[in-house]
């Protein structure tokens, strides 16, 4: 009552922000517990709609500072368009550190544009069509019933180990409330109320570490494409598949650009077909 007007102000002028805090997917882990595909933190810059005050001039900043095409934001907003204003629109993925400064460095000029700390997957040298890849989750994808909850954003499997069990590997995303001014600054962060992310199951696979890299390194030196699987017998476990030649899921983690994805597909050794499951050859000798 007596400091009526000071909080009235308060009130009008600060919102409470819930900042996403991305859960980390779980680990998987070769036969003898040797991780295969880990987590790495990356920095993405988003836009909150709602918080812009000329979200056409926001965008032809941001391009200006992070040196990106103007053109390709508005694409990536735009496709997003039916999303609610309040979801951030991720138009950068692993930003460099040169955009995240120049973003954080004009927090008043760009209004509504944050960098958030996002986990992303980092898979080694083989293996891509036995891990697969991670991507945003497609438009056509989010009204599937192994995809309910998950909104525009989400990051999910798209193939091989990744898409199979990707409900096992998905954590719970955190929040962290902040409160910000009316300018979007940070005030303060409300530490008591931070919901940490979980994450996702860790996955022992049945594959061997040493096996696989040695089944792809002779495929390699020897300039061959093809298939091959290495079973154990008694079990009928896999210790090793390839399909050669493959893609980079690394790319996919980051946001695989339309040059490097329309390479891939126009390219006449089919770098993305799996020749191992979805290939069909003449029955030979065993």
């Amino acid at each position: 009552v007596v400091q009526n007007d000071k909080f009235e102000a308060m009130a009008e002028n600060n919102r409470l922000r819930m900042i996403p805090l991305p859960a980390p997917r779980g680990v998987l882990f070769d036969r003898h517990e040797r991780p295969l595909v880990v987590n790495k933190f990356a920095y993405s810059i988003t836009i909150v709609r709602e918080r812009t005050r000329d979200l056409k001039s926001t965008i032809q900043m941001l391009a200006a500072v992070a040196h990106v095409d103007v053109q390709a934001i508005h694409e990536i907003v735009d496709r997003h368009r039916r999303d609610p204003v309040f979801r951030p629109i991720t138009v950068i993925d692993n930003a460099t550190m040169p955009q995240v400064a120049a973003v954080l460095a004009r927090q008043l000029e760009l209004s509504g544009v944050e960098v958030i700390r996002m986990p992303t997957r980092a898979y080694p040298d083989m293996g891509a069509h036995l891990f697969g890849y991670v991507s945003e989750i497609q438009e056509s994808q989010i009204d599937r019933p192994e995809f309910a909850g998950l909104e525009a954003g989400a990051i999910i499997g798209q193939a091989g180990v990744e898409k199979v069990y990707n409900a096992q590997l998905m954590g719970k995303d955190g929040d962290r409330p902040v409160v910000v001014s009316s300018t979007g600054r940070q005030i303060e962060e409300l530490t008591d109320f931070v919901v940490d992310p979980v994450d996702g199951h860790r996955l022992q696979l049945t594959i061997d570490y040493d096996v696989q890299r040695a089944l792809e390194q002779g495929f390699r030196e020897n300039k061959f494409a093809g298939a091959a699987v290495l079973l154990e017998p008694n079990t009928g476990e896999v210790l090793a598949m390839t399909s050669l030649p493959a893609y980079d899921p690394n790319d996919f983690a980051v946001g695989i650009d339309g040059a490097k994805w329309a390479a891939l597909n126009a390219d006449p050794l089919k770098p993305l077909d799996n020749r191992l499951i979805r290939g069909r050859y003449s029955p030979g000798s065993t």
